[in-house]
């Protein structure tokens, strides 16, 4: 089966949702070679990639902000802002040890990840479309909050709940991040985040595989 961690490859949606060639969230595929060619992706995962010390450099490296979670997806992210392409090849071997830094069911674990994508999101999407972004985002936030109410996750209700307001009262640090991306921005690096919502298509339209996302 594939590593949850990185599959073969990541991809993002707009609204900041990270998928994986043989991931999408809970569900994992087994490896049958449906993945095997090396192709251009969004981003590598932080288990595992190789850049050139001088765009690491440029880019400004990792943001220490974004600890344990989006901090590879921020950095290609801004690669891709910058001009420069992210590849996978699947012929290389990985080994990596999943939930090494904090446990998959860890409540810490589900804050980092929707504030540093939240954060990851408001910093880099074009001005143009941000606030339309940024507002469907939102919303899909309640609903996941919602969701985890209704299955008696409280904490990670209320992990969700808090990263949402640690982004509303950190806005000087959105802007200063905001800064620095466009400072390098070559292009919108829009055209290449998948432009449908990742969560609509897995939980309401049963897309469960990559294959059926992106063909």
């Amino acid at each position: 089966h594939f590593e949850y961690a990185g599959g073969s490859g990541g991809f993002l949606d707009k609204y900041g949702f990270p998928f994986v060639r043989g991931r999408i969230f809970d569900t994992v595929e087994k490896d049958e070679g449906q993945y095997d060619d090396a192709c251009p992706i969004f981003w590598a995962s932080g288990t595992a990639f190789i850049t050139r010390k001088d765009v690491f450099s440029k880019m400004g490296g990792f943001d220490v902000k974004l600890f344990a979670h989006f901090e590879e997806i921020d950095f290609h992210w801004r690669c891709h802002l910058a001009g420069y392409s992210v590849w996978v090849e699947p012929a290389s071997v990985i080994y990596h040890l999943g939930g090494g830094t904090l446990h998959y069911d860890s409540t810490r674990k589900t804050y980092l990840n929707h504030r540093n994508s939240l954060v990851m999101v408001a910093s880099h999407t074009s001005m143009e479309k941000l606030f339309f972004v940024i507002f469907v985002r939102i919303f899909l936030e309640k609903l996941s909050i919602l969701r985890d109410i209704l299955r008696g996750r409280l904490g990670h209700a209320w992990a969700q709940f808090k990263a949402c307001f640690w982004v509303l009262f950190n806005i000087g640090f959105i802007c200063r991040r905001r800064k620095k991306s466009n400072s390098f921005r070559t292009n919108f690096a829009e055209d290449k985040l998948y432009s449908g919502i990742i969560v609509l298509d897995y939980f309401l339209k049963g897309k469960k595989t990559f294959s059926r996302i992106l063909k």
